[in-house]
């Protein structure tokens, strides 16, 4: 029987210690739950302020790109300029014409063929008419 009282006295420390437990995960929950709804807040805050930074670096980084684009443009135009402009010394020299002397060459040509076959054309038909006339003269 002493078994019996110890086993009915440590039902009640257990039964106390379970609900003491119980009582404790829920407080645990209810924290985490405010804490964790804080704490969300809190990242969120800070994600929006690193976001502004970078995002503002980001501009910084592009305009600083976009004048060393200008930079490179210009330095590559100082440097191709005088050499472009021996080069067409040099073939002009040699008697290569320019590429604007050969559209025009190119123009001309085109409208010399037209102008060709148009006279071609015009022609067909009187030398289809000659043999026609002729034959009608030799029978009169």
């Amino acid at each position: 029987m002493v078994i019996k009282k110890k086993k009915e006295e440590l039902i009640p420390g257990l039964k106390d210690s379970a609900h003491n437990i119980w009582l404790a995960g829920l407080g645990a929950y209810s924290v985490a739950g405010e804490e964790g709804t804080r704490l969300f807040k809190q990242l969120v805050d800070k994600g929006s302020e690193l976001d502004a930074a970078n995002k503002e670096r980001i501009n910084h980084l592009a305009q600083s790109v976009r004048g060393l684009k200008g930079d490179a443009k210009d330095a590559l135009t100082m440097v191709t300029t005088p050499i472009e402009a021996g080069l067409a010394t040099a073939m002009h020299r040699l008697g290569v014409p320019s590429r604007e002397e050969i559209v025009n060459l190119t123009q001309r040509v085109e409208e010399l063929t037209r102008i060709v076959a148009k006279s071609k054309t015009a022609d067909k038909p009187k030398a289809a008419e000659a043999p026609k006339r002729r034959a009608r003269t030799a029978r009169a």
